[in-house]
Parts: C-alpha cells; structure tokens; sequence
C-alpha cells in the first residue's frame, strides 16, 4: 500500500504533506470531523450525525484502498515532530467507470490547518492521480457559494467553473447558490 501514498510539499511554508488510504483506524477521526458543526457547514449535503457504521458504508462504496484497486479514498497527513498527523480527507465518489467520470471532494477536518494551502496540494494532487493513474477523462466538484477556500483550492487546480446551481444550497437559514466545476483531460 506504500506505493498508493502520494506526497507533496504545502505553498505556504515548508511543511511536508502527503495523502495515504484511508483505513479503518481512520474512521473515528473523520467521523469526528463529519460531526463538528463548523466543519459539516461546509459541506454541500445536509445530513444528520454520522455514525462508525455510516463510514464504513461510505468507504465501502468509495474504495478505502483495501480492496484490489486503486484507492479512490486518502487521508490528508501533515508531518509534525516526525510524526504524520491527519488533518483531513480527499476521495473520489459517484464513479462511473463506462465514462471515465467521477466526482471529487476534499475536507480538512482539523480546523487549525484552514487557510495553509493544504486543500490546494490536495485538490492538486488528486486531480493528477485521477487523470494520469485512474485514468478519469473527467473530474467534476461542487461547492456551495459560501464555501470561499474550497472554490479558491479548486480553480487554483485547475477547476473550469461549468455553472451555477441557484438556491441549491439551505444553511443558515437561507438558500446560498452552489458552483458546479470540472477538469477535464485533454
């Protein structure tokens, strides 16, 4: 599974980055994340608290990497003291292999890393494994309006926007607009 782990150097700074499957012993931290209320606000789906058993579906149906393919799942990590910390999630989902198509999200679950540049390297690195090691023709990514970081990280990786999906969006109270987005392999 070493060979799955794709490694990159942050924008800002010299902090080292690297993305690896996500395993099992990873569940209750992103499930943490799921359930942190500033951190679930960013997310285009509305959905209740989420459970282990909820992440073990999801992965299941994403591919954690412990199956026989490539992983479409990683753990974002951060080198701290000679330690790999987590401190997020990027994935593939909704594939359609017969088209060469899938749908791309990206979370960085620890608050303290907002705003680093991680979810750029991420959204960047991914985009490369996609197209180049998967072999997608397209990636497409949504992101709700409010959602200022992640339209930022996904044009800067090279996100074209396709449209804009009106009132798709409810939180707060109020309907927000959501930003539909795609790369696509020449």
């Amino acid at each position: 599974m070493a060979t799955n782990i794709i490694e990159f150097v942050f924008q800002r700074g010299e902090k080292k980055g690297r993305l690896r499957p996500v395993n099992r012993k990873d569940w209750g931290q992103i499930v943490g994340w799921w359930n942190d209320p500033e951190v679930r606000r960013l997310f285009d789906v509305h959905f209740v608290d989420q459970t282990f058993s909820d992440a073990e579906k999801w992965f299941a149906k994403a591919g954690s990497g412990e199956d026989e393919r490539l992983p479409r799942s990683f753990v974002i990590e951060v080198e701290e003291d000679s330690k790999w910390l987590p401190v997020g999630t990027a994935e593939f989902y909704s594939e359609r292999p017969s088209h060469k198509t899938a749908e791309f999200g990206f979370l960085i679950g620890d608050k303290m890393w907002w705003g680093k540049g991680i979810g750029t390297e991420t959204a960047k690195r991914m985009v490369k494994y996609g197209l180049d090691q998967i072999g997608y023709k397209r990636i497409g990514a949504v992101s709700a309006g409010y959602n200022v970081r992640s339209l930022n990280a996904l044009q800067k990786a090279g996100f074209q926007i396709e449209g804009i999906r009106k009132s798709y969006v409810f939180r707060d109270g109020q309907h927000h607009d959501q930003t539909v987005m795609s790369v696509i392999k020449p």
